[in-house]
């Protein structure tokens, strides 16, 4: 059985993102990143394992195929473990400001998902569950807007944590509000 082509082409924000984040990883050379990391993926395969017991491999599989729950719960235990909160933002001790603005930004993603998803009718975690590719895009293009927010002080100021956490669930519900019956009626 090979892949179709829109498979590939779905799939492969998610290939990229998940390497993006291991480049990250890599060129950070910080034990506490990595042992953020690890620790994460023990925590989402365990959850995953107890949420669905009947399929073999669910631990492996489908933390990779929802890299930016794993990565996001990375990036609060970071941001739990480092994290020096200032009246004019937040750092991350010990991390570059690359490693410490991605962390950051999946951290805000994943909090703002579940924290505005009651306000949005459940849109955030439909597109959560159901349209990884978009998911996977706006994790990337939040870092990099958490990277550039970030820079000219060397650390996150309040207002970019806000938008961080506003932001990416507004525009995930209204794209999963127009795409998820999409899918659902012709997929």
């Amino acid at each position: 059985m090979t892949p179709s082509l829109p498979s590939l082409i779905l799939l492969s924000p998610l290939l990229l993102y998940l390497l993006h984040a291991l480049w990250r990883l890599i060129a950070s050379d910080s034990v506490t990143a990595v042992l953020a990391v690890v620790s994460a993926y023990v925590v989402s395969a365990t959850f995953f394992r107890l949420y669905l017991p009947s399929l073999a491999l669910v631990p492996v599989w489908l933390p990779l195929l929802y890299a930016y729950l794993w990565l996001g719960l990375a990036g609060a235990l970071a941001l739990l473990g480092c994290g020096e909160f200032r009246r004019s933002g937040v750092l991350l001790r010990g991390l570059s400001l690359n490693m410490g603005s991605y962390f950051l930004s999946q951290a805000c993603l994943l909090a703002g998902m579940l924290l505005l998803n009651p306000l949005l009718a459940g849109r955030p975690l439909q597109a959560l569950a159901t349209l990884p590719p978009f998911v996977a895009l706006t994790g990337y293009a939040l870092y990099r807007t958490v990277l550039a927010i970030s820079r000219p002080q060397q650390r996150t100021p309040w207002w970019g944590i806000l938008f961080a956490l506003l932001v990416p669930p507004l525009l995930l519900g209204w794209i999963a509000e127009i795409l998820v019956p999409l899918f659902l009626r012709y997929l």
